[in-house]
């Protein structure tokens, strides 16, 4: 009699997981018949991977095994959950059209909350129209001097929606994620119920908005996911009242925030991304298109090519078979117009140098051009994509080009929310079963810990435009014991942004291509752009580094590009650290360790820090130095 297999045991989990995994990438169809009838936590099926970032759905949709797909779907597993390594589901991964298809009919028959691909935006026409008959619909948000109404929900939105919904969505999750992600949302609450303290909802919205963590990423999949069906009656729908409820808030407390005029922006802005075809295929040459989320875009066009991945494209992931590019680069160039359908957050948000810009829900835009470089060009972005806003000027009886007909106002369903406005929100739809299975995902920016509010800000790896990761391995010991401080490049006084992420890139590159490293090596590197100190993530606060031999496992290394002998670097540096050590990811007592040949990069921050008395390394106490090779 074969024995049942467990994923409780951590060992013995791991052990199962690759054994799945490995069945699944090649094909071995009569093992895996053999070992899934017996498995205990079924949910094994849809964990990510820890060497490759990926789950068995994923690597049998990749590399064609039709047949192990269909197994796995009979066995529960999640065809939403998307990749550490290129943020894709197995659906955007998968090699035939046949197994595109064998995903659809799979949704369409067990239509649950987790789907195979997400519906960004809405094309066709008359959605001006849409876009009139929302804000109609929630007009009576109208009342934001009423302080009492506007605490209520926002109540509402931290414990259903934060500590309810969105924590209900990590239940399966491996326990370092389930942590990770944890702590995110807690710190998200925390600038909500700021939110409620202060009576400023605009602002502490945009700085939980802004932080890295998950909260931006699952905010705006299930504004896609669920709001406009909720609208729309001739959809249906299996979303629960009290989650569109709290998506409903989250939006128009914003519209309707009386300081948003302060914010308004006009003019062009840019949006970087990496898309898939399936994305591409969406935008049609004179088409209108409503996004029904969140877009976060920049004034600044360079940065908006770091987050698309500008010169990435022969790094990003392609097919198993044909090897055709299942992600393309690409910019949006959006030209706004109205005042109501932008915000300039820069001075609001956590992270100012992005330069944000934030287009509102529900906005309308015309596609004027589209631009398919081929991928053996000179140019470094691959898709190019101009939109020019639809203006709706109606009021004058008018109509833009972009209106062609007009649907009938929907309003039994206004009706209907204001009816479970009245009754407290009280009405909650039992959720499905599979939600049990779902597992949320976050991408390589997010898979870490977060920092408090009295931490420096850290810039996420697409800022320097960082090739995905091969593969991870966990810190064995937190808080680590050492702090490795190194040079990165040469010496150079007179770096901007563009300069610190080619550096970084590069130093990647050569960590990776030539070294044969997984990532480059470093936790965290600083750069001075323009004269201003910077922090950029590399592994960051709980991945093992390949920055100092024998020293690797139970420290964090910190990189120096440019200039380092000046005291804004230290500055710097000390900020990090005492970061780490209140997060518990650096012992206070750590011990400093250079490299025998960076003599001169040890020996000055070994003496910038020995007058301070808020660094207690263990340095001082032992009275001596440590060096790796």
């Amino acid at each position: 009699m074969i024995s049942t297999y467990s994923s409780n045991d951590c060992d013995n989990g791991t052990s199962v997981q690759n054994m799945l995994y490995r069945y699944c990438q090649e094909n071995n169809i009569e093992q895996l018949r053999t070992i899934l009838p017996f498995l205990r936590d079924a949910s094994v099926i849809n964990k990510i991977h820890t060497k490759t970032g990926s789950t068995c759905l994923h690597v049998a949709c990749y590399r064609g095994h039709k047949d192990v797909v269909e197994i796995l779907l009979q066995y529960g597993a999640s065809t939403s959950i998307r990749n550490n390594a290129h943020h894709l589901t197995p659906y955007e991964e998968a090699g035939t059209e046949d197994i595109k298809q064998l995903l659809i009919n799979y949704e369409r028959l067990f239509s649950s909350r987790t789907r195979y691909y997400i519906e960004w935006s809405m094309v066709g026409d008359g959605l001006l129209s849409k876009r009139r008959q929302f804000r109609e619909m929630i007009d009576l948000y109208k009342a934001y001097n009423n302080r009492h109404l506007v605490s209520k929900l926002l109540t509402e939105v931290i414990h259903y929606y934060l500590n309810e919904y969105l924590l209900s969505e990590i239940n399966q999750a491996d326990i370092d994620t389930s942590e990770i992600i944890r702590q995110q949302i807690e710190i998200v609450q925390t600038y909500f119920q700021e939110a409620i303290n202060k009576h400023d909802y605009l602002t502490y919205f945009i700085k939980a908005y802004t932080l890295t963590t998950c909260f931006y990423q699952k905010l705006n999949e299930h504004l896609a996911m669920y709001i406009l069906e909720y609208f729309d009656e001739t959809r249906q729908s299996s979303s629960n009242y009290r989650l569109v409820n709290c998506l409903v808030h989250i939006v128009t407390l914003l519209i309707y925030h009386p300081d948003l005029s302060l914010y308004q922006f006009q003019g062009v802005c840019y949006r970087g991304m990496r898309i898939t075809q399936n994305d591409l295929d969406q935008y049609q040459l004179g088409q209108c298109i409503l996004n029904r989320s969140f877009l976060s875009t920049s004034v600044d066009r360079s940065i908006a090519e770091m987050f698309a991945g500008e010169g990435q494209q022969s790094f990003m992931r392609r097919a198993y078979q044909d090897h055709r590019p299942l992600q393309l680069s690409c910019i949006c160039k959006y030209v706004i117009k109205q005042e109501s359908t932008a915000i300039n957050i820069e001075n609001l948000s956590t992270r100012p140098v992005e330069k944000e810009v934030l287009i509102i829900p529900f906005s309308v835009f015309e596609v004027i051009n589209i631009k398919v470089n081929p991928l053996d060009s000179p140019s470094k972005i691959s898709v190019e994509i101009e939109l020019k806003e639809c203006e709706d000027i109606n009021k004058s009886g008018k109509f833009q080009k972009c209106i062609m007909h007009t649907y009938p106002l929907y309003s039994i369903i206004g009706l209907l929310l204001l009816l479970v406005f009245i009754l407290g929100f009280g009405i909650q739809k039992t959720i499905n079963a599979n939600m049990a299975t779902s597992k949320m995902q976050i991408i390589d920016d997010d898979v870490d810990y977060p920092v408090g509010p009295d931490c420096p800000n850290i810039l996420n790896r697409s800022i320097w435009n960082a090739r995905p990761f091969l593969s991870r391995d966990y810190l064995k010991l937190l808080p680590v014991t050492h702090i490795v401080v190194r040079r990165l490049g040469v010496s150079n006084s007179s770096m901007n942004k563009y300069d610190c992420a080619k550096q970084i890139q590069k130093s990647q590159a050569y960590h990776m291509d030539t070294l044969g490293w997984f990532d480059i090596g470093f936790n965290f590197i600083i750069c001075a752009a323009h004269g201003k100190q910077q922090i950029y993530k590399g592994r960051g606060w709980k991945y093992i580094g390949a920055h100092c031999k024998g020293y690797n496992a139970r420290s964090l290394g910190i990189a120096v590009a440019g200039n380092h002998a000046n005291m804004e670097t230290c500055k710097i540096i000390k900020s990090i650290i005492q970061c780490g050590i209140t997060q518990n990811n650096i012992l206070s007592t750590f011990t400093l360790v250079g490299n025998l040949e960076e003599r001169d990069i040890y020996n000055y921050y070994l003496n910038c820090f020995i007058n301070d008395h808020d660094m207690h390394y263990a340095n001082i106490s032992m009275n001596k130095q440590a060096f790796c090779q």
